[in-house]
């Protein structure tokens, strides 16, 4: 296959990787988004029984995402459903087989088997993952820039001391950077062909990558040879990068920098243990590297941060060019050998499969000081890997990671469809199991309200008639209440009627407190009853408060429901500015009544004296018409006397019950024109509902506000279930997008 084919496949694989690294990326913002406001993405544990165990490798050795399982469950999680069908206790942390690059430690750092899932909020696992996923946009938004930068960048990197500096030397064949039997490098310095600076040999210090540009000198400042041990190894001027333009002396078949073929940049990097800072800058500066060439030293071997980096890189980079420096300090070679091997089939296993192209061990002094056949050789060895190997060094990471990421897309895709589904049929269950006790709540709600208006009907219905009925019969009786007054003659009169006046208010003011106390014992009864509808309700609420009305609602027998005053009679009763005594009050006009009692009289008297008067009729016939005329006359006039003064005497002898008769008709009569009876019964009806209605009013409310919160309680399942059923059909169609978008990226051979 001649170069212009080669490098026409190589541009079409680069075009469509690029297309898909950019799908992956718009698939990681919606499920970022999707997590943020619709439905926290629900982070899968692995069970301790039965849980699903799957290899990080699986996309690297073929395998489809249709693959997974899905029918996985998830542990239960705080935000759960009914947490009592699983225990917490059967949860464990994620399994690191389970997912690579969207994988969270969970783990407390002092304790590696400490599991604080337990301890977080789904919430907080959902931040903690919106996190991550904000972390992976911006590594594809790298890589989707290295894809389209057709120049490769070489870092060279690890531990301190294990001659990094050296080997770029040596790479170069100029001492170009300063090396020492101590670290002495503070920054990146990037090695670069002349010929990106007009062939000009210069050294750019550079405050800030982001703004550098090789045509603006206010982007960078140039330094001298002389001064560059000065700035590699102390950088007082806190400089972020040194960009380093020389030539080689060397043909385009030899050099690395001046290839011909493609722009390559040698990145020399600060030791990775030197400071946190450092290797944080280093781990991620490894996401914007096309190669990375890890330099170890061969008295040492790999190192804690070694390894983290190489697993670290590993989520992209399933190829690591290895350089073994100072191996020819190494007495027994073999056994060395052999130990750093076994470290890397660990750390990279497809690194140690071709570890005859990727593993070297060399010393690069031997090289600055006349050749070296191993370092020839791994010298080849890197140029075939970043020149004709181009799709192994340069997209095969880009692939790798966009794999690994849509591997794990469609892992938690999965798990949430499974967590979906599981939480409708829950959710399915708790509507079906609560519909009786809502249906039946609904019951009782009716028939208490309705009990609790008749208690509150009847009772105002009752106090009515009472008092209808107690008062009509008070007011048609009240001369039989004035008779109780003693009459102490006709002297006493006056007296007799002021104190029979106030008798007959007395005795109103007390009918009408009888009828107050029956209205209290009434409201206590409807009480009563409403208190047994409460304590029943209550035995459907264990949660519910005790507190209930006060007693201070009901009037007491102290203070009565009458406080009020009665408008009539109470002023009758304080000042009698009401009703003033008249003269009528004690003499009866009504002649119909009284001649009907003279009469009465007279045929009484006559009939008593019927045989004396019929004896001596013919001798006052015969007495009086022997009389003269005048005389007749003097005798009837006398005889009318006699009579006038028996009447005048009778009336006397009849006052007292003239004033109780006239004294009790007048009051009642304006008692009938003021509405006495109509008053105080409204008054006591309104009294009484008043007293009642707040307890009828807290019994509705408790039981509305039962059905309130059960309603609510329903409704908000029905609402999760919606949520759960979006979430499940989102993450259905999730999955099938990662499965395509994930099928895609294999079809990119690695073939060139």
């Amino acid at each position: 296959m001649n170069a212009d084919l080669q490098e026409r496949l190589f541009a079409e694989k680069c075009h469509r990787l690029h297309t898909y690294l950019v799908g992956t990326r718009s698939l990681l913002r919606d499920i970022a988004e999707y997590n943020r406001t619709k439905w926290p993405v629900h982070y899968p544990l692995a069970r301790a029984v039965g849980g699903l165990k799957r290899s990080s490798s699986a996309l690297a050795s073929g395998a489809s995402l249709s693959d997974t399982p899905s029918a996985m469950r998830r542990a239960i999680t705080t935000d759960d459903i009914d947490s009592s069908s699983s225990s917490m206790s059967e949860t464990r942390l994620l399994d690191t087989s389970d997912l690579s690059v969207l994988k969270l430690d969970l783990r407390l750092s002092y304790h590696a088997d400490s599991d604080v899932m337990g301890s977080l909020e789904e919430s907080s696992i959902a931040r903690l993952l919106d996190e991550r996923l904000v972390q992976c946009e911006g590594h594809i938004d790298k890589l989707i820039a290295r894809v389209a930068d057709r120049s490769s960048k070489i870092l060279v990197t690890g531990d301190l001391n294990a001659g990094k500096s050296t080997l770029v030397n040596a790479l170069v064949r100029r001492d170009i950077l300063p090396y020492d039997q101590q670290p002495c490098t503070m920054l990146f310095c990037e090695v670069l062909d002349a010929s990106l600076n007009d062939g000009i040999e210069e050294i750019h210090a550079v405050p800030s990558t982001t703004t550098y540009s090789r045509s603006d000198p206010s982007t960078f400042v140039r330094i001298s040879a002389e001064h560059l041990e000065d700035v590699v190894m102390e950088n007082e001027e806190q400089f972020q990068q040194l960009k380093i333009y020389t030539r080689e002396h060397l043909s385009a078949q030899e050099s690395l920098l001046h290839n011909g073929v493609v722009d390559v940049a040698l990145i020399d990097s600060p030791g990775l243990n030197r400071d946190s800072l450092k290797t944080t800058q280093l781990f991620a500066r490894q996401e914007e590297i096309d190669v990375v060439v890890f330099v170890v030293n061969a008295e040492n071997h790999f190192t804690l941060s070694g390894q983290d980096f190489l697993l670290t890189a590993g989520n992209e980079k399933a190829h690591i060019f290895i350089v073994v420096n100072r191996f020819d300090a190494i007495r027994r070679r073999d056994r060395c050998q052999r130990m750093i091997l076994d470290q890397i089939r660990d750390l990279s296993p497809l690194t140690y499969a071709e570890r005859d192209d990727l593993v070297h061990f060399v010393s690069a002094h031997e090289q600055l000081d006349g050749g070296s056949a191993d370092f020839a050789r791994m010298e080849q060895c890197l140029r075939s890997f970043t020149l004709e190997q181009r799709f192994k060094s340069k997209l095969a990471p880009a692939q790798r990671y966009a794999s690994n990421v849509l591997h794990d897309v469609g892992f938690l895709a999965a798990e949430n469809v499974a967590m979906a589904t599981q939480r409708i049929q829950d959710i399915n269950a708790i509507l079906r199991d609560g519909m009786p006790r809502y249906e039946a709540l609904l019951t009782q709600r009716s028939d208490a309200t309705s009990r609790a208006e008749s208690i509150l009907d009847s009772s105002c219905v009752e106090v009515r008639r009472h008092t209808t009925a107690h008062l009509t019969t008070t007011q048609m009786h009240l001369q039989d209440a004035a008779e109780k007054v003693a009459y102490g003659g006709l002297l006493s009169l006056w007296s007799y009627a002021e104190n029979v006046l106030l008798a007959l208010v007395r005795h109103l003011e007390h009918e009408v407190a009888e009828c107050d106390r029956f209205a209290c014992f009434s409201i206590r009864h409807a009480r009563t009853e409403l208190a047994s509808l409460e304590d029943q309700r209550r035995c459907l609420d264990p949660q519910a408060s005790t507190a209930t009305i006060t007693d201070d609602t009901v009037p007491g027998d102290d203070s009565s429901v009458t406080a009020s005053q009665i408008a009539s009679i109470g002023s009758i009763s304080n000042a009698l500015d009401t009703v003033q005594l008249e003269l009528s009050d004690f003499v009866d006009l009504d002649f119909g009544r009284n001649w009907a009692t003279l009469t009465s009289l007279s045929a009484s008297l006559g009939l008593m004296a019927s045989r004396s008067v019929a004896a001596n009729a013919l001798t006052l016939v015969r007495f009086t018409s022997s009389l003269g005329t005048t005389t007749a006359r003097r005798l009837v006039a006398a005889t009318a006397v006699v009579i006038g003064a028996g009447s005048l005497f009778y009336i006397a002898s009849d006052m007292d019950a003239t004033v109780r008769r006239k004294i009790s008709e007048r009051v009642a009569l304006m008692l009938d024109e003021e509405g006495f009876v109509g008053h105080h019964a409204e008054r006591l009806t309104m009294e009484t509902m008043r007293s009642i209605r707040p307890f009828v009013w807290h019994l509705q409310h408790n039981f509305q506000r039962m059905v309130e919160a059960e309603e609510h309680k329903r409704a908000d399942h029905l609402r999760r279930r919606r949520a759960a059923q979006d979430s499940q059909i989102y993450f259905d169609e999730l999955r099938a997008k990662a499965q395509e978008l994930a099928d895609a990226v294999r079809a990119v051979s690695a073939d060139i």
